[in-house]
This record gives structure tokens, sequence and C-alpha cells, in this order.
């Protein structure tokens, strides 16, 4: 190995908390980034939630691997002095502060490039920089709402609408959009020497994922789009429910085509997620369970017919039936014998020990400054050509002295 990542040499300051700033600042350390992420003397907020010791917690330490952390008061003339030096050094920075506040604390863009032209700068904020919400704050689980997603995703808890809790997928989503603009920024400043400030958002990453749903061809509506304009108002005038609501979109939104050939299937003693996505698939699995489907397996079969919604409700049935009757373990090596994509249905506890995640080293063990062992996700993605050195999370202010040495500050005035 030649190297500690593509990014070696590169340094790059994070103004954020919670998830999706902490989170880009992690991925492009484990490219070789030095990141330094500027917390205020009260730490992340995120260090006090779920707490395992003083200033860390269980959701802090797998969101800034690798990273460096100086604790600086930004409303204190001689830390701001110290900050500007350490942005005179740097590279890029990424904030997901308020645009407001990042004024007031002197951290937005045109204070900073003031002092460094060249600085590749990341903003994330919620809503975008322009509109009527462009001020407003925002968390993954709202933008869920006002994206559109829980509502695509269907699911209810006591007739509730149940947003995704297993990831805030879209702020990871943001994270990765910025730390891409981070990448794409330094390219273009090593073509032409300059510097410039790019944008993401929540939002524009919760539409992004969904875009094979967000996509409209004006001559053809889809089926949701259709009841959407023409059923939705009516049901809404009559003071229909959420569930109720709920029930007749669904019906809209997931084809019955999709619906039993590439879900989760209960079985007799867990789950089975099954893939057949692909025709070739799912007649192997027609074939391995015994089923017919003409709308498959007939070419002269209209699948726009009534007949064709009968066929598709009445194959979920059999299917759901079908798979409770054996074990995930049989099921899984009698599908996969027949190469028929199924995986089955685990706790994340069982991935974290899993043979095929520690052998590429997706899971890796740290040791905290704090005096305890961890594990936690490890790269996205691996360089042949040599990688950094894997770090566990900073305690809070861990390098502030080691930082403001690097950039000049006189030891008289690290007090």
């Amino acid at each position: 190995m030649s190297g500690n990542g593509p990014l070696e040499g590169t340094r790059v300051v994070i103004f954020g908390s919670f998830i999706a700033g902490p989170f880009a600042g992690q991925v492009l350390a484990d490219m070789g980034a030095d990141v330094i992420k500027v917390e205020p003397p009260t730490g992340d907020p995120w260090r006090h939630q779920n707490p395992v010791a003083e200033n860390e917690s269980r959701v802090f330490l797998p969101l800034n691997r690798g990273v460096r952390s100086i604790c600086l008061d930004l409303k204190s003339d001689s830390d701001r002095a110290a900050l500007q030096k350490i942005i005179a050094s740097s590279d890029a920075v990424i904030s997901n502060t308020r645009t407001d506040t990042a004024v007031k604390l002197g951290i937005d863009y045109d204070s900073l490039s003031a002092s460094n032209p060249r600085l590749v700068y990341v903003e994330i904020t919620a809503y975008g920089p322009k509109g009527p919400r462009a001020a407003m704050p925002g968390f993954d689980l709202i933008m869920q709402g006002y994206a559109g997603a829980i509502a695509n995703e269907g699911k209810l808890t006591n007739g509730h609408p149940e947003p995704v809790w297993s990831s805030s997928y879209i702020d990871f989503s943001t994270a990765y959009s910025a730390a891409g603009a981070v990448m794409a920024g330094l390219l273009e400043r090593a073509r032409t020497g300059k510097g410039q400030k790019a944008s993401t958002s929540l939002l524009a990453n919760a539409i992004a994922m969904q875009c094979m749903r967000v996509v409209r061809i004006n001559e053809i509506p889809s089926p949701s789009q259709t009841w959407f304009d023409e059923e939705l108002p009516g049901l809404r005038a009559r003071g229909a429910t959420y569930p109720e609501l709920q029930e007749e979109y669904q019906s809209k939104v997931r084809p019955l085509e999709y619906y039993c050939y590439y879900r989760a299937y209960r079985t007799k003693d867990g789950g089975l997620a099954l893939g057949t996505l692909a025709i070739h698939a799912r007649l192997r699995l027609l074939d391995a369970l015994g089923l017919k489907d003409p709308r498959f397996q007939d070419p002269d079969f209209d699948t726009s017919s009534p007949e064709a919604d009968g066929i598709g409700k009445e194959l979920i049935e059999k299917m759901e039936s079908i798979f409770a009757e054996r074990t995930t373990d049989d099921w899984f090596t009698y599908l996969r014998d027949r190469d028929i994509p199924c995986e089955p249905v685990r706790f994340i506890e069982e991935v974290v020990t899993d043979e095929q995640v520690l052998a590429n080293s997706y899971v890796i063990e740290l040791e905290h400054p704090a005096g305890f062992t961890y594990r936690s996700s490890g790269p996205i993605v691996q360089f042949e050509n040599g990688m950094p050195e894997m770090r566990p999370s900073p305690a809070l202010g861990q390098h502030t002295a080691e930082i403001l040495r690097e950039v000049g500050l006189a030891e008289a005035d690290l007090d």
C-alpha cells in the first residue's frame, strides 16, 4: 500500500451536529481527509442522547469516527481569530448550521471565503436556500412527512402514520451528497484555482430518492396521479380518515405484479426477503412453488384487464400461505438452490457479528479514549492503494491544542 486514502493532505472543517454534517465528515475522513469537527464548549447535542459516558453516546460514536474535535466558543473574539487560522489552512467546509446562525457566528460562506478565496464551502439546509421555507429548520422525520415519503411508505400503527425508524435515511443521503460536493468542488478548484459555494438539502435528497415515484409523464398519468387528481378530493370532502385514504392510495401505488414477487414473507419461524424482480427469477419461483401466473407466462394475456388484478390478489394469498408452511432456513436452501434471490429477515444484532460483514470490514472494532471498546460501521469504500488508520470518534475537544498548534497559535495563547 502506498497511501492513506485519496484525500490525504486535504483538510475539511465541519460545522454541524446530529447526522447529515457529521456523517459527511466521517465519509471524507475514511477517504483520508483531515476532518476537523468544530464544537461549542457544550459539544454536539448528539453527544448527550442515549449517553454511555460523559459527553459520549451511542448515537454520536458511529457518526464521527476518524475526525478530530476542537472546542471553540465562536461568540468569543479570540476563538473566532483562532478559527480564521484554521480556515486559512483548510480546503473545504461543510456546514449544516441554520443560515441565520451561521451568519451570526461568522461561519457563513461570505465570511469564511474572505479569509480563504480557494475554500470549497458546502451548505446543508433543510428545504433549500430559496423559497418560503428557506430559513426553517428541519429533521429527517418531518422531511419524510413534507416530501411525501411517509404517505408513500403507507405504514400505520394504531391508525397513525408511521415514519421510517430504522434509519434517518434522508440525513444519510444528504451526507453523501455533501461529501460528493466537496470532492467535485476540489476537482474544479484544481482546474481553475477558485473555490465556490455549493448547496444541498434534506428536501432535495428526499425527492431524489423517490425519483421513480416523482416522475410524471403528462400524456400518460400514473394510477396514483389519477387517484390523487380525481378521487382524493371527494374522499377528503366526505371526511375520510387517514387509514381510509392510505388503503385507497396503496392500492394504486404498489402494483399487484410487484407485491407478491418483491417483498418479505412470514415463514414458519421468522421471515424471508424475496427479491424476484426480474422476470426470469419470477418464472423460476413459480416453478419452484408449483404456481401459474399467466401475466408473465402467457404472452397473449391482457395485463390491464380486471382478471389480472384477480390473479394478483389470488397469488398473494397463495404465496403467503405457502411460505408460512416451512422454516426460513428451509426456504433459503430450497430457493437458493434454484438460483432464486432471497435472504432471511435478520436482526441487526446478527449483522454485527456476521462473517461476510467482518470479512469486508463493514463493521470494525475501535478503542475509545474514554476507555471502552466498541463496534461500529466501517468505511463504505475501500481503496487498494491504501486506507487511513481507522480511529474512534473523538472525545469532546480532544484535539483542540493539537490543531491550534498546527495553525501557528502561540503557546501563550492556548490557555
